[in-house]
């Protein structure tokens, strides 16, 4: 009812101002001349008012709105010192069932609701195109090291500066690391159930290399042209959830070297990252990689095995029109431990994956994977693990905020001593897409 009645007030006020001082004028056809009373061969005007008078009675009405909307109580005020200020979200929330709940050939079924990624972004737009973006993520799921709270992190926070350099931009703070963003907005859709290859890493419903995660403290220069699209960044090299410093150990001068060149055959390069793959035709082919010196896992301490030089290269290739998409990938990688009595790594995989849109809003989703991991040293090589993993799901976008995957997986490797588990992993998972 306020909101009825603050409508009909508003209309009143703009439409029901009387002026008191108007007067009606004629105009002579022939002469032009204009008079305030009528006459032989006047033709009536119409009533006019003098500025002045419009510009009190304005005022007047303004001050009583305003008066009216302050003794609402309802309104707050939003004060900024940027532009434009944006507010966007994208979530993925999923009944999964793994088979068996561990990594292990032993275990029974887990089923459990997860929140697979819960993204609340803001940016502030200095201008047009500079702006910075903060995105705090919630994620609960199975098999996660938190058992009783959901995690809850800052997983960008960046400034962004447009044409620091002919047809680049630079993000600069928690910032896109090069690959996997691009991989995720132009081959692999469905983060919403499955990691893109290299960022995969072993948990009750994945299984994989992690290699690299998809943000990082440092920079990115983004180039785009039609023809060809690029990032290149300097890192701290252990992503955004890590510490560079091991533990009682001074913080290493050494960073990460990391890239992404793209030739775009068919053109579009300057619509990366927000093509549509239902109606755009587009050829890409890439190559990437990482030097990531003094590398440290979470848990590293001084000088031991999990404190490496890691490095990593690759190739990938996607098609896309409005049917059907197919992309294809391999990589090599190797960790090159610090601890001299430790065995470093070496890392092998090829991925391929497609989607058929048979119809309007329908998806049918495919992919294949296969890695290896070998550990080596003086002595000996031995395969530390090597799986495959195979998805097929079916995707149905409701509308574009909105959709509804169901998906499986399945999941064979070795374990550490090179035996096989004697069955295969199998995760199902129902799975909703909210973007806004």
């Amino acid at each position: 009812m306020k909101k009825v009645a603050l409508s009909a007030l508003a209309a009143a006020m703009v439409s029901g101002v009387v002026y008191a001082d108007s007067m009606t004028l004629y105009s002579d056809p022939k002469t032009g001349q204009v008079f305030t009373a009528p006459g032989e061969n006047r033709i009536e005007m119409g009533d006019f008012v003098d500025a002045k008078t419009v510009d009190m009675a304005d005022r007047d009405q303004e001050s009583k709105f305003a008066e009216y909307l302050d003794g609402q109580k309802k309104y707050t005020k939003v004060k900024s010192k940027a532009k434009t200020i944006e507010f966007s979200g994208t979530h993925y929330f999923g009944l999964t069932s793994a088979t068996p709940e561990t990594t292990s050939a032993t275990g029974d079924t887990s089923t459990g609701f997860e929140l697979r990624r819960n993204y609340v972004q803001v940016k502030a737009y200095f201008n047009d195109k500079d702006y910075f973006r903060v995105t705090m993520d919630t994620t609960k799921e199975l098999g996660s090291t938190s058992t009783t709270y959901a995690n809850m992190f800052a997983k960008y926070a960046y400034l962004y500066l447009d044409d620091v350099l002919p047809y680049t931009g630079v993000e600069i703070g928690i910032a896109h690391r090069p690959w996997i963003d691009y991989e995720e907005h132009n081959s692999w859709h469905y983060r919403s159930f499955n990691k893109v290859f290299l960022e995969e890493k072993g948990t009750t419903t994945e299984a994989g290399v992690d290699l690299v995660n998809s943000a990082d403290l440092g920079f990115n220069l983004k180039t785009k042209t039609d023809m060809f699209s690029s990032e290149i960044g300097m890192f701290n090299g252990e992503g955004y959830h890590a510490d560079k410093v091991a533990k009682n150990q001074q913080n290493s001068k050494d960073l990460s070297l990391e890239w992404r060149l793209t030739a775009h055959l068919l053109g579009s390069g300057t619509k990366l990252g927000k093509n549509d793959r239902t109606k755009d035709t587009y050829a890409n082919l890439s190559t990437y990689g990482l030097i990531s010196k003094n590398h440290k896992d979470d848990n590293a301490t001084i000088g031991d095995a999990k404190e490496y030089d890691r490095s990593f290269y690759g190739i990938h290739g996607v098609y896309n029109q409005p049917e059907f998409l197919i992309a294809a990938q391999y990589f090599k990688a190797t960790d090159d431990v610090v601890l001299a009595s430790a065995s470093d790594s070496k890392y092998t995989g090829w991925s391929v994956n497609a989607e058929i849109r048979p119809m309007t809003d329908w998806t049918i989703i495919g992919r294949y994977d296969d890695y290896k991991k070998e550990s080596e040293s003086s002595t000996v090589t031995k395969i530390t693990y090597e799986g495959t993993k195979k998805i097929v799901a079916l995707a149905y976008k409701m509308n574009k905020n909105v959709s509804f995957i169901g998906s499986g997986k399945f999941i064979n490797e070795n374990n550490s001593a090179g035996i096989d588990d004697g069955q295969s992993k199998k995760v199902y998972m129902m799975t909703t897409e909210v973007k806004w």
